[in-house]
């Protein structure tokens, strides 16, 4: 099995460095998939994946905010055009809300004018009632744009509660747009004028995502965006949201995905289905499925077992209708994945990598 797993691992780093060919731009390479963006080699790892794992743990959640961001940003920032780089400028201590000359998590206050979280003192209006020191913003993630080693734009990425207090008062979408708009504000001319590389002319495109609460459904998503370059500034909703599947939500959400998962489970079930669970998530965009990512957990499987579940698992991917969403599943076995599956949007081709 060792042998198998060194084998699958050396063919999936052949087919990436295989994909990594030069487009014009020093240390660019070639995207994995078409649309996607590229990130600049060699990659420059921030010390601010230790604050973001410190601040939200669940990992999904952290993937769905940057690959998000990423889907978002297609719209000004084309990836035929550029490449990534993460957390250039906004690194750790420009987070952390301990360092009292910046910390940009913070609360608001004389040694910490730079905080972008309302004062400790200071009552925010929810709609639903006013809180003291209500902790807003939660995280903030960075993606640069790059085309020959000139920046050319940045997404970011904040992440915000959608209730606040002791209490958890839900925050209502008008004050929720007010504070996001003289925050993102705020962040730019910081930015600008901290980082002699952020010129006027550098467009910033700022999104919300809203964490979801733990006892609900979702899984939360972005829900509001501002551009700003040349000191002009556009703001626009977003009509985003991660769901559990299956639930309650993903039946409101769309009758027609939660009859279709449904029975994608219950084949999984016809092929073995002691200690075999499928659970998954889904985004939606307005009403629209945009991504489903399906785990398959099992325990204690033989590998003639999970040959067949896999088997069954890329059959069934054909039941899924819509043609416009990525479907990706992972089948794991004792904490072990085995087997990944991948349908791409426009196609009905299912591509596998196995380990068995």
């Amino acid at each position: 099995m060792r042998k198998q797993l060194y084998f699958v691992m050396i063919v999936c780093l052949s087919l990436v460095f295989s994909a990594c060919g030069s487009n014009g731009n020093t240390g660019e390479s070639t995207a994995l998939a078409n649309n996607e963006y590229a990130a600049i080699l060699p990659y420059e790892s921030s010390d601010t994946r230790v604050k973001h794992v410190g601040l939200i743990s669940d990992a999904d959640t952290r993937v769905q905010i940057e690959t998000g961001l990423m889907d978002l940003s297609k719209t000004y920032f084309s990836p035929n055009d550029v490449s990534f780089k993460t957390q250039k400028f906004l690194d750790f201590d420009e987070l952390d809300a301990t360092d009292g000359s910046r910390g940009l998590l913070g609360t608001l206050r004389d040694d910490n004018p730079n905080g972008l979280n309302p004062g400790t003192d200071e009552e925010f209006d929810t709609g639903n009632g006013t809180v003291k020191g209500a902790v807003i913003l939660i995280d903030i993630y960075e993606l640069d744009w790059y085309a020959n080693d000139n920046l050319q734009g940045i997404s970011i990425g904040l992440v915000i509660n959608n209730s606040v207090g002791d209490d958890d008062i839900e925050i209502e979408d008008e004050q929720l747009q007010a504070y996001l708009q003289v925050t993102s504000e705020k962040l730019v001319n910081y930015m600008q004028s901290r980082f002699n590389e952020v010129t006027a002319s550098v467009p910033i495109y700022i999104c919300a995502y809203e964490l979801a609460d733990d006892n609900t459904d979702s899984l939360g998503g972005y829900v509001y965006s501002g551009y700003f370059r040349n000191n002009t500034s556009q703001y626009q909703e977003i009509d985003e949201e991660w769901v559990r599947c299956p639930s309650t939500a993903l039946s409101t959400k769309s009758p027609k995905v939660y009859e279709e998962f449904t029975a994608f489970v219950d084949d999984l079930d016809d092929v073995i289905a002691d200690d075999t669970y499928v659970v998954g998530s889904a985004k939606f965009e307005g009403d629209d499925m945009a991504k489903l990512e399906i785990n398959i957990t099992a325990h204690g499987k033989t590998a003639g077992e999970m040959l067949a579940v896999a088997q069954a698992a890329r059959e069934s991917l054909s039941g899924f209708s819509s043609s416009d969403c990525t479907y990706t599943v992972n089948i794991v076995d004792n904490g072990t994945t085995y087997c990944m599956l991948k349908r791409y949007a426009g196609s009905k081709d299912v591509t596998v990598v196995s380990s068995l």
